[in-house]
């Protein structure tokens, strides 16, 4: 018979005797338990408001096809699913079969042959997400029309490094109407320049030819044809008439060019042009301009020079602009010197540069738009329409060249055009 002592405490047999502390470190662990619980569920409802409050929508697929989440944004595209609880699980053909019954399935096969329609869904994305994952998140998006609502989305597809298929879904319709908008302003553009050019072109032939018969019969006047004119001022008039008739020609028929190059319809007609001939004919040709301007014209050119295939009178042409705009800009003492080099890879290089009063920076790209020109520093306009320099880029460009225009105010300018190596003819195409 055991004897029990008045102050001793009766305590339950047992492990739980033995070690007093193990209630408290359960608890513990429990309490634990639920805060990781509800940190994790914080995080998740914050995720879910983040996600919910983009403007785009968001899927997302397991590896398996199967849904995980959809967003808010999803869901007002999508009103005909049910929420994310009745949906997860649910295998991405099963959710497309409640679009093709909702009938928000743009494609008609859809519902006449449902389940080739499903197949060819299902072949696609696993397809897609046969790539490798670099090259599945580089495709670019594709753009959809919502059959119902009439607005554009483009629609882009991510994997995740676990596995997930993420499709996010812009609504892009603002932008697509401004493109829109952007493109019948161009197309409007375009057709009132294609008038423009067509309408100089038209004026320009037309002009041509009064303006011929006025240069001949001034010729014919000056030549006294027909007899003495008697007093001697008459053939000096009639020179001066045959002079400036001659330079409206010459204006008139920039302008065709110029007409025709905007148009497209400018052609060269190609043969085989000696570039040192070239430029010897023309610097020849304009000495007497020069030595009236005080001006010296020097050219630096290797006679051995490759012949080249391309259209020699509209290369002569670019050389009579580049050099006569050069004499024009420099004052009288100054230089305007003539180079070229070639080489098997650069091709031909041809530069005409000048001591003139050069162009201010802010100039340099509207000289090289029609009918415009650069400003005196006192803020006159230069003489000329402005046609030299952009004609001289669109003939340089049909012959596949590029023109450079360097300058510097009250220093000078340097224009040069390079034609492709593959126009050069022979061996004589050595480095200068």
């Amino acid at each position: 018979m055991s004897v029990v002592k008045p102050n001793t405490p009766m305590t339950p047999a047992g492990p739980a005797a033995q070690d007093p502390s193990r209630d408290n470190s359960a608890l513990s662990e429990t309490d634990l338990l639920r805060a990781e619980i509800a940190a994790l569920q914080r995080q998740n409802q914050m995720l879910r408001e983040t996600l919910d409050t983009i403007d785009g929508s968001i899927v997302v697929y397991d590896d398996d096809r199967r849904f995980l989440f959809a967003n808010a944004t999803y869901h007002a595209v999508f009103p005909h699913l049910p929420s994310n609880e009745d949906l997860i699980g649910e295998h991405y053909e099963d959710v497309v079969s409640r679009s093709i019954a909702a009938g928000v399935v743009e494609d008609p096969s859809a519902v006449t042959e449902r389940e080739a329609y499903l197949q060819r869904r299902i072949a696609t994305m696993e397809q897609r997400r046969a790539m490798p994952r670099d090259v599945y998140n580089a495709r670019p998006g594709r753009e959809a029309l919502h059959p119902e609502t009439g607005r554009w989305y483009l629609l882009r597809s991510r994997r995740t490094p676990s596995g997930n298929d993420v499709t996010l879904r812009v609504d892009i319709t603002v932008q697509k109407f401004l493109q829109q908008e952007l493109d019948a302003a161009r197309q409007t553009a375009e057709a009132a320049n294609r008038m423009k050019s067509q309408f100089l072109a038209n004026v320009t032939h037309e002009l041509r030819t009064p303006l011929n018969a006025v240069i001949n019969f001034a010729r014919l006047i000056k030549d006294e044809i027909h007899g003495r004119l008697g007093a001697p001022q008459y053939r000096d008039y009639a020179a001066q008439i045959g002079a400036s008739g001659a330079d409206l020609l010459g204006l008139i028929d920039e302008l065709l060019d110029l007409a025709r190059a905007e148009a497209g319809h400018l052609t060269i007609v190609e043969g085989i042009a000696e570039p040192a001939v070239l430029i010897d004919t023309v610097c020849r040709l304009l000495a007497p301009e020069a030595a009236e301007r005080g001006v010296i014209l020097t050219r630096e050119v290797p006679m051995a020079l490759s012949p080249l295939r391309g259209d020699a009178t509209r290369l002569r042409q670019v050389l009579v602009n580049l050099i006569a705009n050069a004499l024009k800009f420099t004052a009288r003492g100054g230089t305007v010197r003539v180079a070229a080099a070639q080489d098997h890879a650069a091709g031909l290089t041809i530069s005409v540069s000048d001591t003139g009063i050069g162009i201010r920076p802010a100039d340099l790209a509207r000289v090289m738009q029609p009918f415009e020109q650069a400003r005196e520093p006192s803020g006159e306009s230069r003489p000329g329409v402005g046609l030299g320099l952009p004609l001289v880029r669109h003939l340089v460009e049909l012959h596949g060249g590029t023109l450079t225009l360097r300058s510097e105010a009250g220093v000078g300018t340097a224009a040069s055009f390079t034609l492709p190596a593959h126009r050069l003819i022979g061996p004589r195409a050595t480095p200068a």
